[in-house]
This record gives C-alpha cells, structure tokens and sequence, in this order.
C-alpha cells in the first residue's frame, strides 16, 4: 500500500491554520510590561452615538496640512492615582472651533502594576462618554484619538472630564493601591479641528479662548516701545488684570519688550500696545483714525500666522479709555457679593463661596454617586470661603454622610476627611453587618481652611476577608462593597468674621485687603524695564483672577511719598526704601549679601569657640530631650504648642533671606498702621521675572501663607513664617454674636490668656457669692 501524501500546498494550509489556533491561546500571566504597539500603528477609536467602549478601530489618518490644534491639559502633569480619580476642567471654545469637526487626541502611561482586564479609563465631554479605554499601555505612551460627534461641542465652555477605575494585577491590600497610577501628557493631549476654524473677530472671545500650552501654560507677550514711561504702567496694569479674568487660566505669565515681536503659538496671545506714533514704524498699516481716538482691534501677526491684539490711540490716557471698555465686562463693584470662586478652567465645578450657615448636596459642588468594589475609594470637592475667615481654632463644619456598605466590610474600616491634603476626621466603621448611614454627621474642623479655595477629600479604606485571601483573579471582579450618595451635604457653621494682616494666605486667597478697598493700590516699580513690569504685570494679574475683580492701580511718583496707603512694592532688594524693609521685618543687610547665583562664603574655622558651642550644645541635653519629647506629646493629644502660651504677642524678628531663596514675598503693616504694604523682593530683576511667574502658578499659589513666603526657582521649595502679632481690621457690621465667635477664637489661640481670665473670673465669682452670703442670715 502506497503511503498517503498530502500535497504541499495543502500541508502548508493546515500547519498555519494550526499555527494560529494556537497563538489566539490566552498567553499566561506574566509581571513582564506590556508592548503596545507603535504610536505610529496604533488605531483610532471611531464611537457611534451613545455606545462607549464600543469603537471601531481604523487606521489613524494623516494630519491635514491646515489642521489646527488646541492643547487642553491646565498643567504641566495629569496623573490619576489610587483605584478611582478623575479630573474635569472647561476648555474655551470659539465659535468658529464649535462647529468644525474635531478630534481629541491624548497620550496615557500607566504603572505595570495596573491590571488591564480590571482596569479602563473614560474620556467625557459634556457628560457624553467617548470612551471607556482598557488601562493597558505600561512599556510606554499610547496614543489615542477620538472622533467627536458633531453638535456636541458648543461656543463657550465645554468640559472635559479624564477618570480612571484603576486594580492592582496581583495585591488585594490597601497599600498596594498607592502603586496605581495613570499619566496623561500634556504635551500630546489637544483638540485638533478639521481645516482652519473662522477666528473670532470679538475681543473677548479671542482671550476667552487663548488655552494653554504643551507645559499648561498661558502667556501674554507684549510689544510695548514705551516700555520705560511710568505713566503708562496703570493702563498696563489694568489691561494684564482684564486679560487675566477674561482667560480664568491659572497658569499666566507676562512677557515685555520694547522691540521684538510678539511670539506666537498653542496657548500665546500677543499684544501691541502704545500711541500711534510709537507704534506706527512697526506697523505702517494701522487704521488712520488711531491717530484721533483710540482703538483696540484684532488684526493679523505682523510675522508668521495668527492674530494680535493692538491697543492704540493718540496718547496714554486714550488708551486706558479704550482699554476700559475692554475690560468693563470683567469689573465687579464693591458692594456685588460673588457666590463663587471661579476654578471651571482648571477645576470643575466653580467653588461656591461661603459665607456660614449653608448646607449644601455634594451633588452641586461635583461629586457622583459612587458603587465601589474596591480597597480605597478617594473623592472630593471644593469651597471657598471670604478672606476675613477667623474660625482655624474651634470651628467645626458636618459633612451629613449618606452611604451604605455591606456585610463584607469588616470593623476597622475608616472613612478619613482630609481637608487641603491634611487629616482633618475619622469615622470608623464598626458594624460587621452592614449598614446604611443617612445624613450620619461627621465633624470636620477647620483649623486647615485658609481663605479662598479650599479642597476636602473623602477616603475610604475598607478591609475584607476576601482582600486577605486574595485568590487569583479576585481583585477588582467582586461584587459591590460600598456606596457613597451625591445626597451627602455639607453643613457650614455661622463662623468669625474678621480681616487680619499680615496674611499672605488672604492675599492669595482673595486679593485681601487690595480687593476691598475703594482707593487705587499703589505701585512702586523699582525701575520700568521689561523683567520688572512683567513681574509687576503677571502678579497684579493673579490678584484681579483669585478677587474676581480689577482692582484699580496708580503708581507712585517715589517710594518715600506713598505715606498711608495701600501699596505693592516690586522690585530688587537693593534699590527697596529702607522704612519699606523695617515695617515688612525684612533685615535691610540682606540687600548686600543676597545673591543666590554666588558660591558660598566659607567662613575661618574658630575651633576655641567651636568647643565651647559644642559644649554648651551637649550639656542639659538630655533634659532638652525630655522637654521636646513633652512638648511633642502635649501638641499631639491637646493640640497645644508653646507659642499659644504667650501672654503678651512676640515681636516678629527680622527675615534674612538664605542664598537658596530667589523670591521674597512680605506683607505687613505701613507705619501709621492703617494700610497694608506688600512687596515682591528678588536680588536681580531676572531672578524677580522668573521667581514671580513660577509662584503665580496654580501649584504654588495656594501654598502662600503667613507673614512672607520665600520660594527658591532651583529647587521649587516654599517656605513661610508666620505673624506673631498680627492686627485685626474690622470688615463686617457690629454684632454681638460675630464678636462672641471671634473671642472665641481668639481665646483658643490664646490658651494661657484664656486659662487667666478664667481664673480671674472664677475669683470674681467667688468674691461676689461670698459677698452676697455674708449678707443674708440671722446675726447675734
């Protein structure tokens, strides 16, 4: 019998059907990163209306030759970490933008840690789910890009929303879920819009719409051949605020010179600003009229593409004419109380501003009704509260809880408040049976709020007998455990209301005291150069965004004639008036020494008196160690420190800044002490540019506090000392209960005080009983 053969083709038919049979096994679990495919490979994701996650994959098409592009991300990170984060902003669209087609393009890693099968990130735009993205990309970026629908973008703000479920691949416990993480780049996030969107011809909606840079910044670059007239700093100013609140970015930086052209690009504008006859050997074209009456209008870069902004007129009081009416939609009388504090451009929603006494659904202030399966759920939300909030020592907000978990949730359990990053409560979940908690009140001090925008997080680590097993496959596919309901309110207590200076935290939280007042700031500039008028610029900007107003600005003809006003010193510490530094405690012999680029002078060695410190250093040291062990214990049961022990205030010391430090903010009182004087100090006016526009960033911002802040542009670190003897100014109507809450304070700032009159009164009672018994009964 002849042996069968199979001919080749057949054979070969067989063996690749075989072949691939046996790739299309599920590989087995490996720790080893995943390798996505090339960026240059990798698909897009095309969503038909209404069904998320259900994309269909085709090939990324070429970018169009006029396509256009809009970077997105407010910062110069985006991570979303733990087992559920999310981060929702608004980005400002044109009208000609809303109606092109669109496409959102992003770029994600994520830790290797993060089990893909368990784990997917959403993309949401307006509330619509464009995508529901399997978290799988740890060898390196995946770019993703998604199809916007049409109709769904809209002129003005569109909010964007990046959330992420996030489970480890092979721990079940708590700390595990600290490993989780998800980076998107910004530098490769951005809307990009079919063809070439029709540009606004209103200024507002030009500014309105600037975004942000590939790094989430904003700038606004000046050309300005005037540079060097102290008359035309208040248009100036008054310009930089109402671009500031026209934008809402939280990044902004301002650039002058007197002779190069604005720069162009993703997240720029450039501004043309001066007379017409500083201005017309730049620009030959402008309108003959500038040279009769202002005007301000949008006309194409006089090098490369886009558009300026050109601000002109016959003379600098016609321009600040016309700059008035550019800005007349931002400005915000006195008595106009806001209810909010807007943050929708890197945080939405606003912050609504309290006053004492609200109650407010966590549903209004952003936060979901959550079913969670996991280890450690964390949310939050924002307020904001006005800058004479005096209740950091007894007041106490209710957060009235409605949640539920079930009976796989163990005591031990915690849900933990932290408020600005700092533990503020705990709330121990006891019950081994499950429980449903409505309105249950959970008190949160306030001792971490400051003025303005404030951040209160929600954790909660729960612990089960499952995540102690941990079999294979478990985490993240078991059943719901936990429920946290957008019904949940926050309760605001009636609290003190009373302004104190000095208080950077304020100033940055509010603009107080400068957002109060009824008469101009006035502005002392060292010198009017392009590094000091930016840095005055890119400061007084930050004021008119967190005061959600303009505050009026004039400049002072010499620093020694400002007299009792409010003023804003900027400038170099070495041409700073001296009465300036002594009232801010500002050690004038700094302004000989400080210089941060110098190497270190290295003092002759005293080795006699280097011995006698060590020896005066080593005795009683152990005494010393039991006293700071004392101290510690009694600050960590009783919240009780040395300096709330002082009956008289201390006098404030004078500040030296350390070669490190590169910027000096300060606040303090003027001599007469009816106004407040505040001064941006930098050793060169290179060091005051740079150091102003990182402090004003978002990021830093909200660290400001106390007396002065220092912030080093090397190494990013901020430091603040705060006021020993702070003044209080009065900034609500008299009232018997304001002034109960602010004794109260006081008092619980004050202990030794408060033990005194304590004392005293109990003595005085004791007098006046003793005094009224020895008058009744019967007497021989």
């Amino acid at each position: 019998m002849k042996p069968l053969r199979l001919p080749i083709a057949m054979a070969l038919a067989i063996f690749t059907l075989l072949a691939q049979q046996a790739f299309a096994q599920p590989a087995p679990f490996d720790m080893s990163p995943e390798k996505p495919a090339d960026a240059a490979d990798m698909p897009d994701l095309v969503l038909p209306p209404g069904t998320p996650g259900d994309a269909q994959q085709v090939p990324r098409p070429p970018v169009a030759a006029k396509a256009y592009r809009r970077f997105v991300i407010p910062d110069k990170d985006l991570v979303l970490s733990g087992e559920y984060d999310r981060r929702s902003w608004s980005v400002y669209l044109t009208e000609g933008e809303a109606q092109v087609p669109a496409t959102l393009s992003f770029s994600y890693q994520n830790a290797v840690v993060v089990a893909p099968e368990a784990s997917h990130l959403n993309v949401v735009v307006n509330g619509r789910v464009l995508s529901e993205e399997p978290i799988a990309s740890s060898d390196g970026q995946r770019d993703m890009s998604l199809k916007i629908p049409a109709g769904l973008l809209q002129a003005g703000a569109n909010v964007l929303e990046f959330g992420v479920s996030q489970r480890h691949r092979t721990d079940c416990d708590v700390d595990s879920t600290y490993e989780l993480w998800t980076r998107i780049d910004p530098k490769r996030t951005f809307l990009e819009f079919a063809g070439d969107p029709v540009k606004p011809t209103a200024i507002g909606d030009a500014v309105s719409a600037i975004g942000v840079d590939d790094t989430g910044k904003t700038t606004f670059d000046f050309l300005m051949p005037a540079l060097g007239q102290s008359g035309a700093a208040p248009a100036i100013m008054r310009l930089a605020q109402g671009l500031s609140l026209l934008s809402g970015m939280p990044n902004q930086n301002y650039v002058f010179s007197a002779t190069e052209m604005p720069k162009l690009g993703p997240g720029r504008l450039g501004v043309v600003i001066g007379t017409a006859a500083e201005l017309r050997p730049m620009f030959p074209n402008l309108p003959q009229t500038a040279d009769v009456t202002p005007v301000a209008l949008l006309q194409p870069a006089a090098q490369g593409t886009g558009t300026e902004l050109v601000v002109t007129g016959p003379t600098w009081p016609s321009i600040m004419t016309v700059i008035d009416t550019m800005v007349a939609s931002t400005d915000r009388p006195n008595d106009v109380r806001r209810d909010s504090i807007s943050t929708q451009r890197w945080s939405a929603p606003d912050a609504p501003l309290l006053f004492g006494g609200e109650q407010i659904p966590l549903a209004r202030l952003g936060v979901r009704t959550l079913e969670f399966n996991g280890r450690r759920l964390r949310t939050g939300f924002k307020i904001a509260v006005p800058s004479d909030f005096y209740a950091n020592s007894y007041g106490e907000a209710v957060l009235l809880l409605d949640a539920a978990f079930t009976a796989e949730v163990e005591p031990g359990s915690h849900i933990d408040v932290y408020v600005n990053d700092n533990i503020a409560t705990t709330q121990p979940i006891t019950s081994a049976y499950g429980s449903i908690f409505r309105h249950l009140p959970v008190k949160i001090p306030l001792r971490h709020i400051r003025p303005g925008v404030n951040t209160i997080s929600l954790q909660v680590v729960l612990q089960t007998q499952a995540d102690r097993v941990c079999t294979p496959g478990s985490n993240g596919t078991g059943k719901r455990r936990f429920a946290l309901f957008d019904t949940s309110e926050l309760k605001m207590p009636v609290f003190a209301r009373i302004g104190h200076v000095p208080d950077l935290s304020a100033l940055a939280g509010t603009g107080y005291p400068y957002s109060r007042r009824s008469e101009a700031l006035i502005l002392s500039l060292d010198r009017y150069d392009g590094d000091t008028i930016g840095a005055a610029a890119t400061l007084l900007a930050r004021l008119a965004l967190v005061a959600g107003q303009i505050i009026e600005v004039d400049t002072a003809t010499s620093p020694t004639a400002i007299g009792e006003r409010n003023a804003l010193f900027v400038g170099a510490l070495s041409q700073m008036p001296p009465n300036m530094l002594g009232q801010l405690k500002v050690s004038p012999a700094s302004a000989s020494d400080w210089r941060p680029d110098a190497p270190l002078d290295r003092e002759a060695a005293d080795t006699p008196g280097t011995v006698e410190e060590w020896r005066s250093q080593v005795r009683g040291s152990a005494f010393r160690d039991q006293l700071g062990l004392a101290q510690d214990w009694v600050s960590r049961n009783f919240d009780i420190s040395l300096d709330s022990l002082h009956l008289l205030p201390q006098a404030d010391p004078e500040f030296k800044p350390r070669r490190d430090q590169s910027l000096l903010l300060a606040q303090g009182d003027s001599p007469g002490g009816t106004a407040v004087w505040t001064a941006a100090i930098a050793p060169t006016s290179l060091d005051l540019r740079d150091g102003t526009a990182a402090l004003t960033g978002q990021e830093n911002w909200q660290k400001i506090a106390g007396r002065l802040t220092t912030f080093s542009t090397k190494t990013g670190q901020m430091t603040s000392v705060e006021s020993n003897s702070p003044s209080f100014r009065q900034t609500a109507g008299p009232s018997l209960g304001n002034y109960r809450l602010i004794a109260a304070n006081w008092l619980s700032n004050n202990i030794l005080a408060y033990a005194l009159i304590f004392i005293g009164l109990s003595f005085l009672l004791g007098v006046v009983t003793f005094s009224m018994l020895s008058r009744l009964g019967r007497r021989q």
